[in-house]
């Protein structure tokens, strides 16, 4: 095995899990809203748990074997590919310092109720999904500046799953109601 292939593998199993573990939440999510409001209520200090042991870590992992396998591989960091990958690693950042960790914070004191907290957190963990998944696609696809359609149908993706994950914060939350 070379290096490259060593440093693409690690980068691979970075994402398996960053993105494996958020889909796993997410679909323990629906299924707990739906049918099981204990396990609803265990969701959040489940994802505060993992969050600096699998998806900090993970996501580490993916940004730095990326850069490395640039910097081994024939690349620059010039490709419009790998610069959306940044821009999605940058996003993913955002999403957690700015507005889950404050989220966070302000449910742990009690200056957001419950069912409010737990609208926002499943909605921006599925625009945090979102955003990887475009990724991973990205990575695939390998897109150019040529590839409009390509970049016109993520973008619309995304602007979605902005819109929904922002539409939680002003909604009002009924008792029942499903994110």
């Amino acid at each position: 095995m070379s290096r490259y292939e060593l440093l693409l593998f690690l980068h691979v199993v970075s994402v398996i899990v960053w993105l494996g573990t958020g889909t796993a939440l997410a679909l323990l999510a629906v299924y707990a809203q739906r049918s099981d409001r204990e396990l609803l209520g265990r969701l959040g200090p489940l994802g505060r748990a993992l969050a600096p042991r699998v998806f900090g870590p993970a996501a580490l992992g993916a940004l730095v074997f990326g850069i490395l396998l640039v910097l081994d591989g024939s690349w620059t960091f010039e490709p419009l590919w790998i610069r959306l990958g940044f821009a999605a690693f940058a996003a993913s950042f955002v999403i957690n310092a700015t507005v889950r960790a404050p989220l966070a914070r302000r449910q742990q004191r009690g200056a957001i109720e419950p069912a409010r907290a737990g609208l926002l957190f499943g909605r921006l963990a599925r625009l945090e999904l979102t955003v990887l998944y475009l990724t991973v696609a990205d990575m695939v696809a390998k897109p150019t500046g040529d590839d409009t359609g390509t970049l016109i149908v993520g973008g619309v993706v995304l602007a979605l799953a902005v819109v929904y994950a922002a539409a939680g914060a002003v909604m009002p939350v009924r008792s029942g109601a499903r994110s």
